[in-house]
């Protein structure tokens, strides 16, 4: 199952989980556990970026070398997920589990 994971302009970490397609917003501290649990699995990860013809903010640059560190096979969307393009404010909490 692939592991889709969208890294928005501001930072924000969207992530679909491919087992089950729920939908969260995460901090990275999330990230590292969807990410390890994918590793687990053997996953793919479908990764996008918001604004992908431009360079990255530090933080969003950041983020994607934590990914990479999972050594996962990652496949680049051009288009990212509708709902990864959500305004911040209209972003669901944070959930920890």
């Amino acid at each position: 199952m692939p592991i889709y994971v969208h890294l928005a302009w501001d930072g924000g970490i969207f992530v679909i989980r491919g087992e089950s397609g729920q939908q969260l917003w995460v901090d990275r501290e999330g990230l590292d556990r969807e990410l390890r649990e994918a590793k687990e699995r053997g996953d793919v990860l479908l990764y996008s970026r918001e604004r992908g013809a431009e360079e990255p903010p530090a933080q969003v640059t950041e983020t994607f070398e934590r990914i990479v560190e999972y050594q996962l096979p990652i496949r680049l969307l051009e288009e990212p997920h509708p709902d990864a393009l959500v305004a911040p404010e209209e972003r669901r909490t944070i959930t920890r589990e």
